[in-house]
């Protein structure tokens, strides 16, 4: 409960010292660049499978956030020296995931306005 009146004080802009969230965020243009670009970059979509499967970022890897059990064990097995980009639909699920992965000591950059976002720009998507 102190968390989300800090959150809503930081939004008002009451608070100056309060901060809401410290994960980096990108546009999806930055997100894109950013992927193209870090040779350490891993792209995850944390959607459900059957959101993955009606388009997803290419290279993405799913790992769906709503199973709780499977996406807490698969963060744990994920490499600490790596960067991970990640997504959802709009932004809310990468968001939370983006929390909990900074918790376990990960590199997470997270894209915001989600996948539909990226695809109001014009960005590609793959079903493959």
């Amino acid at each position: 409960m102190k968390r989300i009146l800090m959150a809503i004080l930081a939004a008002l802009g009451i608070c100056t010292s309060c901060s809401a969230s410290d994960v980096n965020e990108l546009s999806p243009q930055q997100f894109n660049d950013a992927v193209n670009t870090d040779s350490m970059a891993v792209v995850i979509d944390v959607r459900k499978p059957s959101e993955y499967a009606e388009g997803h970022l290419k290279n993405a890897q799913l790992l769906d956030f709503l199973d709780e059990p499977a996406f807490d064990e698969g963060i744990k097995k994920l490499d600490k020296t790596k960067h991970y980009y990640i997504y959802c639909r709009s932004g809310r699920r990468s968001h939370n995931a983006a929390e909990k992965m900074q918790k376990l000591g990960l590199t997470v950059y997270d894209m915001r306005g989600g996948i539909l976002s990226w695809n109001r720009q014009g960005l590609p998507v793959t079903t493959e």
